[in-house]
């Protein structure tokens, strides 16, 4: 059983959210945090027109606590695989700045883990149902140790996200987080194909050829590793968004493993439920909330973080004037009918990602 940490979002004793992470922080121990060891603090930096993502403002405050332990921070996130100013890191950079990720505020330096061209990689093997070896940003493994900070909140693909999801999609590269996304049978838009054969180059099967200026994939020889998809410059060749949410979420919490196996554990989570929208903060825009605030919660375990974290929100009092309908008992799940939000959970558990099962400590103040 993992223990997982909560403060309450009210106000006691005139203390807030702010200064009560400052004491959670202060409070648990984190042995892997040493002088000179270089810390990742793991965030989204928000997506363009979305305004739900965890504020710099309490993200400076896990980067004071690893400079008073004598570590080096950054703060990292990695390039999305569809359209955007994500997509590419000096635009991603930008847009982290325009939400308030800048020095002043942060008090370290921003960092894109899988690279400008989001082409810095290593290979995790895992051996498991789904990937026998997942590919995880490649400035993850300079790391010493990663604090990663998630928004709890509903997910159109698999119901929800939270730590697992920060993990996975979060730390994937973009070759990854097409496999997570589908098993790849690329299709071809020969008007915006420019036939400069880095498809061609790429393929670590041979299935693509350029013969008498046409693009061909023989799609019985094609292993769907997305390589060609991540490497086209112009996206003639279409991603797609066809795997099942059962299996999208058991990939999550196989990427995740992977990242974990990576640096070898040294990972701490927090979750914060406030702000608990019903989509995941890489849409371009955030709905009202779905549930009351209900603060923050920290542990070392990703599974039992967000068990504990589905728990509380649909122990949640509903809001009014959102999507989410006043009566049921499953909350993502209303929203997202199609989807089983708890199964990156309980998968999670069955490969030895962590434990669902959890003690929850409520701090006194």
């Amino acid at each position: 059983m993992s223990t997982v940490y909560y403060i309450s979002s009210r106000v006691k004793n005139g203390v807030g959210l702010l200064n009560k992470l400052v004491r959670l922080m202060k409070e648990i121990e984190i042995d892997w945090i040493k002088k000179n060891s270089l810390i990742c603090v793991k965030v989204h930096f928000g997506e363009d027109g979305n305004t739900a993502f965890v504020s710099p403002l309490y993200v400076r405050k896990v980067v004071d606590r690893i400079k008073q332990e004598g570590g080096i921070p950054y703060i990292g996130d990695t390039n999305t695989l569809y359209s955007g100013r994500r997509k590419m890191g000096v635009t991603h950079l930008e847009l982290a700045l325009e939400h308030g990720f800048s020095y002043p505020v942060v008090n370290a330096p921003l960092v894109i883990l899988d690279g400008i061209k989001s082409n810095s990689r290593v290979t995790v093997p895992v051996n498991l149902k789904h990937f026998q070896d997942v590919s995880i940003a490649g400035e993850v493994k300079n790391s010493d140790g990663m604090i990663v900070v998630s928004h709890f909140k509903g997910h159109l693909g698999v119901g929800m996200g939270g730590a697992i999801k920060n993990l996975s999609m979060g730390l994937g590269t973009r070759k990854q987080k097409q496999l997570m996304h589908s098993d790849v049978k690329p299709e071809i838009n020969h008007q915006k194909c420019i036939k400069c054969r880095k498809c061609v180059n790429i393929c670590p099967v041979e299935c693509i050829s350029l013969d008498e200026g046409v693009l061909e994939i023989d799609l019985s020889t094609c292993i769907g590793c997305a390589e060609c998809i991540v490497t086209c410059p112009t996206g003639a060749l279409k991603i797609l968004w066809n795997e099942t949410p059962e299996n999208m979420a058991e990939k999550l919490s196989e990427t995740a493993y992977g990242a974990v196996k990576l640096l070898d554990g040294r990972y701490f989570y927090i979750n914060f439920l406030i702000n608990i929208t019903p989509n995941c903060d890489c849409l371009g825009a955030s709905d009202n909330s779905i549930v009351e605030d209900i603060g923050v919660l920290a542990s070392f375990d990703p599974v039992a973080i967000d068990a504990a974290s589905l728990d509380m929100v649909n122990q949640a009092k509903r809001t009014q004037n959102s999507v989410l309908s006043p009566e049921g008992k499953d909350v993502f799940k209303d929203i997202h009918s199609h989807t089983n939000p708890a199964r990156q959970i309980t998968y999670g558990e069955e490969i030895g990602l962590g434990s669902k099962n959890y003690k929850l400590v409520e701090m006194g103040y």
